[in-house]
């Protein structure tokens, strides 16, 4: 028994150090993710539960565990819109550097909080849940220890460590869940289904999702989509083979996820760009230390006006907020869905050529770090 006991304990070492050099990322890198994450919730992905005032109460049916359970109505309108403010002050502390620690994780207990009640329709929606876990992950890092205002007292290095740990199990095992739902139905060697052609159609005609390369998916010959079933159903539950292999191996693994979140926007109409937030902190942040290293010397030029900026920006949401104008909510930017479609669009773009530049010089962003 004690022997059997410790060589599950040895293969678990083994399975917690390959991740460890898998999810790797500098301190630095994670500070100055944490301004891009700031700075693209503030303007772009800003949280709000203000709209819940409009929810008839004869909709409200919480999850069973869940906060929501616990009240017999959604809350009254005033709370969501103090808490909508609340959100938008942390999200400036977050960006600027200050008590960034403590702001991440009273914004990962206010956010489940407050999405339970965004859930209260009977069904979750699980474009947030992911994303809602880059809270603690950022907040369990020493992402505030630099480039800040006020810095946080540095954690210990393994501390960080299991926290990117996690971040990295997080998204493999997300990917696994939903692709070996895929193996169970869309690989059944039958050129007459298609799991894919199927989410086309209900896309099309029952959400309406019609933008983009939607129209012309239609006109595509059914038999050819069954190879898609395949390599998409593989792919995802094929995660934690390229977490376990090598950290270069996970970055073209997040980078492939990053051109299939691209794809099904374009086709689909189905964006998911919150996602980019979460395989940032592997893709996107080595990249901003290269731009960083470049540009050092007329940094601290700058800093002053990105305050300013960061300021104004908070100001104006919560002005917009409290006075109910309809920009609010940042689909509303535009009257055409086109706007929402064109960002997202630009961001999984973004960490695309994140991926690929990262993928091509990965060695010398190492170099860098060490300095």
């Amino acid at each position: 028994m004690i022997r059997f006991l410790t060589s599950i304990d040895l293969a678990l070492k083994r399975f917690f150090d390959r991740v460890e050099l898998s999810t790797r990322v500098s301190t630095r890198q994670l500070a100055l993710f944490r301004i891009f994450f700031g700075a693209l919730l503030l303007s772009y992905f800003l949280p709000s539960w203000s709209w819940l005032n409009e929810v008839p109460p004869g909709f409200f049916d919480p999850q069973f565990l869940s906060f929501a359970y616990l009240t017999d109505d959604f809350l009254p309108g005033s709370v969501y819109v103090f808490f909508d403010v609340v959100v938008i002050i942390l999200l400036l502390l977050i960006t600027l550097g200050i008590y960034t620690r403590s702001c991440l994780l009273l914004l990962f207990l206010l956010s489940s909080m407050l999405y339970s009640y965004s859930f209260s329709f009977g069904k979750v929606d699980h474009y947030t849940n992911l994303f809602l876990f880059t809270y603690p992950v950022l907040g369990f890092t020493n992402s505030g220890t630099q480039f800040a205002l006020r810095k946080d007292q540095a954690l210990p290095a393994r501390t960080q460590t299991i926290s990117l740990i996690v971040m990295g199990i997080i998204i493999a095992f997300g990917y696994f869940n939903a692709g070996l739902a895929k193996c169970l139905s869309w690989i059944d060697f039958d050129s007459n289904t298609s799991g894919f052609l199927d989410w086309v159609y209900y896309c099309f005609f029952n959400s309406e999702n019609q933008y983009l390369l939607a129209p012309y998916v239609l006109k595509v010959p059914g038999y050819l989509f069954e190879p898609l079933d395949y390599l998409a159903a593989l792919f995802e539950v094929s995660g934690f083979f390229f977490l376990l292999k090598g950290r270069k191996y996970w970055l073209f693994y997040l980078t492939v996820a990053s051109i299939f979140h691209l794809t099904n926007l374009l086709v689909l109409n189905l964006s998911f760009a919150l996602n980019v937030l979460c395989y940032g902190i592997f893709l996107v942040s080595p990249v901003l230390t290269l731009l960083y290293q470049k540009y050092r010397n007329s940094y601290a030029d700058k800093v002053k006006y990105f305050i300013y900026a960061a300021m104004i920006m908070a100001v104006f949401k919560i002005t917009v907020l409290l006075t109910d104008l309809p920009v609010y909510n940042y689909h509303n930017y535009a009257p055409f869905i086109y706007f929402e479609h064109f960002m997202d669009f630009l961001l999984w773009s973004f960490t695309i050529v994140c991926g690929v530049i990262l993928l091509i010089r990965l060695p010398k962003i190492a170099k860098i770090d060490k300095r």
